[in-house]
């Protein structure tokens, strides 16, 4: 062996004549290999005025006195270029590129996550294994995240859409009992588990608003009032008893643009349906009550009206959405109002989807789940518990508006169908299974 296995270093062997050469040659060498750093690995032809000791790796396509040495180590040496062979697992600094270049036995590559500007690295494990997935493992008993120079620290937790996910999840034996964040929207949710699998809701804030609601701890399992007085039966004022009689639209509800509200059909108490001696149910009916209650509590309950509104010809107060012009059928009556209110009525589009705006100050929730925007309910869904949460700040109000309830439809003759509307003082979670909300009035002396 003439040489060194590694750098290929040659050696002096005895009796050699002019051994200065060998060792020179060796030094220059070691000059060039060790502590290696190349300018750069983008040039296919030598610098017009390189300085000696000058380091390169020559591109492919090379031309000039590099045609030949693509991938291999170039040096400025003693007024000449000198080559020499790469072997796969060498490394390089880039000055260029500010990073570690590594050689594979084919190829130069940047290191990633090597120090340079921009750099970052696809995965990272301390104590622990990183995956696709979870690409930073820590396995530690305590994490620290300190400031720096200008003395904050924020951390960012970032989701691409309103609908996605960013938050928090804290596990016990690799199953979530707990998670904090936003979770498929952007109002603040703290949920919890039992099982791992199926979360609940315990406190949600309102991203618009600021307010907090607590879903398990609802007013509404207990206690609540509609301050309309038919109790959103529509069979007016003096309707207190279990059974009603005919259909009375109420005053606290206008119609718009011309449309006309008419009795479609009502619950009967004790009805044929559910094997009573009184009449059958309209399957609007029958398909509202089955949606509410469990088929023993079907049969009797307190009798009310659904109302069916149909959309007039005129073109006043439009609400644009989702590259649709929707026009203005029906609203709560703008009367002297509390700074905080909750709406709430079961709604079903006939014809065409109907939209029930989100105003400023406002929450709406489908069915007990929050919406992002304004909610637009299409026929195919059948009925809708719609809820909407208004507060105004009262220095900002006029004390009677804006309306806490709009329905807008989309054309003339569209039809909207409408039942147990309650207007409820405060900010009031509704179980979307409430159905006739009782009114304040309804047990006079």
């Amino acid at each position: 062996m003439q040489s060194s296995p590694n750098l290929s270093l040659p050696y002096i062997m005895p009796a050699q004549a002019q051994p200065h050469v060998t060792h020179n040659e060796a030094i220059r060498r070691l000059d060039c290999l060790t502590q290696l750093s190349v300018l750069d690995r983008t040039r296919t032809a030598p610098p017009a005025t390189p300085d000696e000791g000058d380091r390169h790796i020559v591109a492919v396509t090379a031309t000039g006195a590099w045609a030949g040495h693509e991938g291999e180590i170039t040096a400025f040496q003693d007024g000449a270029w000198a080559f020499y062979a790469p072997a796969a697992g060498w490394t390089a600094w880039c000055v260029a590129e500010a990073g570690w270049l590594g050689f594979d036995g084919t190829d130069w590559h940047i290191v990633t996550g090597s120090g340079g500007p921009g750099s970052s690295v696809g995965q990272l494990g301390i104590n622990a294994a990183a995956d696709g997935i979870n690409r930073l493992a820590v396995a530690s008993d305590a994490s620290l995240f300190t400031h720096d120079t200008a003395g904050d620290h924020r951390m960012t937790v970032n989701k691409q859409a309103s609908t996605d996910t960013a938050s928090v999840l804290f596990q016990s034996g690799w199953s979530g009992r707990a998670e904090m964040g936003l979770t498929g929207g952007d109002d603040f949710a703290f949920k919890v588990s039992a099982d791992g699998s199926t979360f609940v809701d315990a406190i949600t804030i309102d991203a618009a608003t600021g307010v907090p609601d607590f879903p398990q701890t609802s007013l509404l399992t207990g206690f609540a009032m509609n301050l309309f007085q038919d109790s959103g039966r529509f069979a007016g004022n003096g309707a207190l008893d279990v059974t009603i009689g005919g259909f009375a639209w109420p005053d606290y509800l206008t119609v718009y643009n011309g449309a006309t509200p008419l009795a479609h059909a009502k619950f009967v108490q004790d009805n044929a349906t559910y094997d009573g001696p009184g009449a059958a149910l309209d399957p609007e009916v029958d398909a509202l009550i089955s949606q509410l209650r469990e088929p023993g509590y079907r049969r009797w309950g307190s009798e009310f009206w659904i109302a069916e509104i149909t959309m007039g010809s005129g073109a006043s107060g439009v609400f644009d959405h989702a590259g649709n012009t929707y026009t203005l059928c029906l609203f709560s009556v703008q009367r002297p109002r509390m700074p905080a209110m909750t709406f709430h009525a079961y709604l079903r589009a006939i014809d065409a989807p109907v939209l029930v705006p989100r105003l400023a100050g406002q929450t709406l929730l489908r069915n007990g789940v929050a919406e992002p925007d304004a909610m637009l309910i299409d026929p195919s869904e059948g009925w809708v518990s719609v809820t909407v949460r208004d507060s105004q700040p009262p220095r900002l109000s006029y004390g009677y508006n804006p309306s806490v309830f709009y329905i807008y439809a989309l054309s003339a003759g569209d039809r909207v169908r409408l039942a147990c509307p309650a207007m409820i003082p405060g900010l009031t979670k509704v179980d979307p299974d409430i159905g006739v909300i009782a009114s304040i009035l309804s047990y006079p002396a």
